[in-house]
C-alpha cells in the first residue's frame, strides 16, 4: 500500500481551488449561524420571544453537533468527500428555507437544530480532502486559509446582515430565503468543480472495520490528552464569542442606542481581523515553536477585550476594541491543526479528533447563548450577563500552558495509511 501512494503523482495548484471552494461553504454555514444576532431583535418582536427562547434560538444550531458528533462522524467517514459535501450541502440549504418559512418558534428551532447536524456531518470531508492533497508542512497553511475565509465570510455577513434585513423591509425571513439562495448555489459550485485526490479516494478508509472496528477507530482518535486539552481552550473561547455575537447587538441598541448597523460592524471588524491574522500568527507560531505563548497572551487579552466591550458606548473606542478583540482570535490555526498532528494517528482517527473538536466548539457556542439568556431572565441585567460570559476565554491560558506542542518530531512522523505528499 505504501509504495502504491508514493507512486501516485505529485498534486496541482487545483488542491487550492478545491479545498478553497470546500472551506468557503463550511465557513458560509457559521456565517449563517452567527449573524442570527443581528436579526433576533426582529425575529423576538415577530414572534414574542422571551430571553431564555432567545438564548435557545442562539444555541440550536449546536445541540446536534453535540449529541452527534462523533457517531455521525464514524458512519459519514465511510463516505468519499465529494458525495458527503454535496449531500449535506443541499440538505442545509432545505433548512434554510425552512427556517425563511417558518411561521412559528417551534418550527424555526427545529429548522436551525436540523441545520446544525448538516454542518457538523460535513467534517469528515475536510478531514479526508486536506490528508489527500497536502504535505503535512502545508496543513497550518490549510488551516490559515479557513481563518481567513472565516473572517471574510462570517465577518462580512455580520456587516451586511443589517443592510439585507433592511433591504427586505425588515423581513428576517426573507433574509433567511436569501441565505437559501446562497446555499443553493454553493452547492452547484461544489458539484461542478469538487474533486477528490485521484488514486487516494479509497485510501482514508483503509482501516476497514474488520481490522480494528469502529470502537478502535474511536479510541484512536480519541484517547489523546492534548486533544482534549485543546477542546478545553476552544471550549471558553466559543462561549463568549457567541454570546457576544448573539446578544450585544440587543445590548448597544437598549443601553446605548447603537444601531444594528454599527453593532454589527464592530462585530464585523473583529472577525475580519481575527481570520485575516490568524494565517501569520499560526505560521509564525509554528515556525518558531512559540504556540504556547501566543495562546496564553491571546486568552488573556481575548477576556480583557470583552470586557472593554461592554463598558462604552462610543464607536471610535469600541472600533479599537474590537479590533484587538479580534486579533486575539488569530490563536485557531495553531488549535485546529492539533488534530492533524498526533503522533501515529490515521486517516479515520483524524476525521473523528477533528470532529470531535467541532463538537467542542458547538458545546461551548450552545452553552454561551443558553447561559447568557437564563442569567438576564433571572437578574434582569443583560450587561451583568455578559460580564460574566467574558471569562471563559482564558481557557486558552490551560491549553497554552499543559498541550505538548511537538511541531518537529509530528511532522516527521507519517502514518502508513496516509496520503503521499502532494509537491
Amino acid at each position: 500500500m505504501t509504495g502504491e501512494l508514493r507512486s501516485l503523482p505529485a498534486a496541482s495548484n487545483y488542491r487550492w481551488l478545491v479545498m478553497g471552494l470546500w472551506l468557503l461553504s463550511s465557513v458560509s454555514g457559521f456565517m449563517v449561524i452567527y449573524t442570527l444576532g443581528i436579526l433576533l431583535p426582529v425575529i423576538s418582536d415577530d414572534l414574542n420571544l422571551s430571553p431564555a427562547e432567545q438564548g435557545l434560538l442562539g444555541s440550536a444550531s449546536h445541540w446536534g453537533n453535540i449529541a452527534l458528533a462523533i457517531p455521525l462522524t464514524l458512519w459519514t467517514s465511510r463516505f468519499g468527500a465529494k458525495r458527503l459535501t454535496t449531500v449535506t450541502l443541499a440538505l442545509a440549504t432545505a433548512c434554510l428555507f425552512v427556517q425563511g418559512w417558518s411561521p412559528v418558534f417551534a418550527v424555526l428551532l427545529f429548522s436551525r437544530l436540523a441545520f446544525g447536524i448538516t454542518i457538523i456531518a460535513q467534517q469528515p470531508a475536510r478531514a479526508f480532502l486536506t490528508q489527500q492533497w497536502f504535505q503535512t508542512r502545508e496543513i497550518i497553511m490549510v488551516n490559515g486559509l479557513s481563518n481567513v475565509l472565516f473572517g471574510l465570510v462570517v465577518g462580512g455577513g455580520l456587516l451586511a446582515s443589517p443592510f439585507i434585513l433592511s433591504a427586505f423591509g425588515d423581513d428576517w425571513r426573507s433574509t433567511f430565503r436569501a441565505y437559501g439562495f446562497l446555499f443553493g448555489a454553493l452547492t452547484l459550485l461544489w458539484l461542478l468543480l469538487g474533486k477528490e485526490r485521484p488514486g487516494t479516494d479509497r485510501q482514508k478508509n483503509s482501516e476497514k472495520i474488520g481490522n480494528s472496528g469502529e470502537a478502535g477507530i474511536l479510541r484512536g482518535g480519541l484517547a489523546r490528552r492534548d486533544l482534549w486539552l485543546c477542546g478545553f481552550g476552544f471550549l471558553g473561547a466559543t462561549m463568549a464569542f457567541s454570546a457576544f455575537v448573539s446578544f450585544y447587538p440587543t445590548l448597544m441598541l437598549e443601553n446605548h442606542q447603537v444601531s444594528l448597523r454599527w453593532s454589527g460592524a464592530i462585530l464585523a471588524l473583529g472577525v475580519l481581523v481575527g481570520g485575516l491574522g490568524g494565517l501569520g500568527v499560526g505560521m509564525t507560531a509554528a515556525r518558531k515553536s512559540m504556540e504556547k505563548h501566543f495562546l496564553i497572551v491571546l486568552g488573556t487579552l481575548m477576556a480583557g477585550t470583552y470586557v472593554g466591550m461592554l463598558f462604552t458606548g462610543s464607536i471610535p473606542v469600541l472600533m479599537v476594541i474590537s479590533f484587538f478583540n479580534g486579533f486575539s482570535w488569530a490563536f485557531f490555526p495553531i488549535l485546529i491543526t492539533v488534530p492533524f498532528l498526533l503522533p501515529g494517528i490515521k486517516p479515520r482517527e483524524v476525521a473523528v479528533a477533528l470532529s470531535f473538536t467541532i463538537m467542542v466548539t458547538s458545546l461551548g457556542t450552545s452553552l454561551g447563548p443558553l447561559i447568557t439568556g437564563f442569567i438576564q431572565e433571572a437578574t434582569g441585567d443583560l450587561r451583568l450577563s455578559l460580564l460574566i460570559i467574558s471569562f471563559p476565554p482564558l481557557s486558552l491560558l490551560v491549553s497554552g500552558l499543559t498541550i505538548r506542542f511537538n511541531q518537529g518530531d509530528r511532522q516527521s512522523t507519517r502514518t502508513p495509511g496516509s496520503p503521499s505528499p502532494a509537491a
